[in-house]
């Protein structure tokens, strides 16, 4: 009507700063709408975020407990193993039950598998939802290169642990337990520079493997603690 009313008194110019006007309504009002879309989605994606690095902290919290465990299980039987072939190499030693065990546990190990539930999920969505582009990275190192690593290592180890089964099944009776073997004769066993040199080889690669392991649970507890930190950064910054 104020348009008409502009353009019945030949007011062409009202009526031009006018329509300029309503123009600039129009587009503050999408501006107005875009920006509330934007915060929306903001606010969205740091909610996301903020998940996702939670869960990626349980993760790795029980990936440390893990490694740890493993780590000291390996490290005994690294210590077990050099201390039987110790024995094996003194010509003063003499046989006792307690090498059963021993013998039974030369080349067994334990598995580590990272849970990675939460790091598959991300990937799928895109890793670009941790914004700390550091942090990612550090993430990415972990999951798709150290991780992976270990699924390497654990072949090695099955193929050493059947190599030596089968080496042993010819010199020692297993009994009930699986983890306990006797000699067929403990002075012939002392003679067997095969046996002694695979037993020799597990421990010293057993070392190579606890050091993997003590590799994983530092780079694993530098993310997990970068994770920690920067959930504590994002709490802060909501509450400014």
């Amino acid at each position: 009507q104020i348009r008409r009313k502009t353009l019945m008194n030949n007011k062409f110019t009202t009526y031009f700063l006018y329509g300029i006007g309503e123009i600039v309504l129009v587009v503050i009002g999408i501006l107005i709408a875009v920006s509330i879309d934007d915060w929306n989605q903001g606010r969205k994606e740091a909610k996301q975020q903020v998940e996702i690095l939670k869960n990626l902290r349980d993760d790795l919290k029980h990936n440390l407990i893990e490694i740890r465990r493993v780590h000291a299980e390996d490290s005994a039987q690294v210590v077990k193993n050099r201390l039987l072939l110790d024995f094996m190499l003194d010509p003063a030693s003499a046989y006792h039950d307690s090498l059963q065990y021993y013998f039974g546990n030369i080349s067994r190990y334990d598995v580590f598998s990272p849970r990675k539930m939460t790091y598959e999920a991300v990937k799928s969505k895109g890793l670009e939802l941790i914004q700390n582009q550091e942090l990612r990275s550090e993430i990415i190192k972990l999951y798709d290169e150290k991780y992976p690593l270990n699924t390497v290592m654990l072949d090695i180890r099955r193929d050493i642990h059947i190599n030596t089964i089968k080496l042993n099944n010819k010199r020692f009776l297993t009994m009930k337990n699986v983890g306990q073997m006797v000699p067929n004769s403990f002075a012939a066993l002392k003679q067997d520079q095969e046996f002694t040199g695979n037993l020799s080889y597990i421990a010293a690669e057993g070392a190579n493997f606890e050091a993997h392991l003590q590799s994983m649970i530092n780079q694993t507890d530098l993310v997990y603690t970068a994770v920690v930190s920067e959930l504590q950064n994002l709490d802060s910054q909501q509450l400014k």
